[in-house]
């Protein structure tokens, strides 16, 4: 079994939002406790504490600095360092090189290259005034004011992303990392979960904001008040709500789904009627790629 470690250079321009990165290093080496491998442009080193079968466990420590940060990657997933910054930086992928052949994963476990990470979201119920174009669940949503008429009463208002807050925690640069995603629901079956989901990329600035826009919707009370977003970096399994990564429950175990774009865990939003009685998990799935977003799926576990 063989570990890899990549080093890359990475860079955002904060007027354009074009994000540029160059591979500078990549270590592959059968891992044993003890051994210390060093990336002399970014000044840091890592240390394997352990390795086996199921997992390496490596600590890593920059170069004049004694902060240390440790890390444990699972056999079959992966993870990524990238230490705190604005603007750019070195940033660190590890994953298992297993030689494993290409083709489709086996029905129950997908291979850690396919899915390295996901991007991990934490949830509270705004209180008093904030900033109404943050990345936020459900209230008012603020979109380009030609979108207004677009929008009818059975639309319920999901989600929106503000992608820069997304960058530093996706080094494959999956997602777009300007401007904003949206998620909606066409919710005119709703309770049932044969919901068409409606996900929309706008590469620009929104400027205007819709109050209660979830009033008129099949789901009138619970919907209107905004939970706002942060995001932290998060294994390809986590569970609770997310983005990118595998799904959590059942749809983990069925290879044959596209691939996760937004899981949505009813427990993060006490107090929200939305699949409140769902013992499991929404979905909303990427269409044919993970550039396709008009062909969005969503689904519904209730295992």
């Amino acid at each position: 079994m063989k570990f890899r470690i990549i080093e890359e250079a990475w860079g955002i321009n904060r007027k354009t939002g074009e994000r540029k990165v160059r591979r500078t290093a990549e270590r592959i080496f059968t891992p044993e406790a003890g051994q210390i491998i060093e990336f002399p442009l970014g000044r840091r080193r890592f240390g394997i504490v352990s390795a086996d079968e199921e997992r390496v466990v490596l600590r890593v420590q920059c170069e004049n600095s004694a902060d240390e940060k440790e890390f444990i990657i699972e056999c079959g997933a992966g993870g990524f360092y990238n230490p705190r910054s604005c603007d750019g930086g070195y940033r660190y992928l590890f994953d298992f090189d297993t030689d494993e052949p290409q083709g489709r994963p086996a029905a129950g476990r997908r291979r850690g290259k396919e899915s390295r990470y996901s991007i991990a979201i934490k949830v509270e119920k705004a209180a008093g005034e904030h900033d109404y174009t943050q990345s936020k669940f459900f209230g008012s949503p603020t979109v380009p004011n030609e979108w207004v008429e677009r929008f009818y009463d059975d639309i319920i208002f999901l989600a929106q992303i503000r992608l820069s807050d997304i960058a530093e925690y996706d080094p494959d640069n999956i997602l777009p990392h300007s401007g904003y995603l949206y998620f909606f629901l066409d919710a005119e079956m709703y309770p049932s979960d044969q919901l068409y989901v409606w996900v929309e990329y706008y590469d620009g600035e929104p400027d205007t904001i819709i109050d209660d826009f979830n009033e008129l919707s099949p789901l009138p009370c619970g919907l209107n008040e905004d939970w706002l977003i942060s995001f932290g970096a998060a294994p390809p399994d986590a569970d609770g709500t997310k983005l990118l990564g595998l799904p959590s429950g059942a749809a983990g175990e069925d290879a044959s789904l596209p691939k996760l774009l937004l899981q949505y865990d009813p427990l993060d939003f006490e107090g929200v009627p939305y699949l409140e009685n769902v013992d499991g998990y929404a979905y909303v799935l990427f269409g044919r790629d993970e550039k396709d977003f008009d062909g969005a799926v969503y689904k519904v576990d209730r295992t």
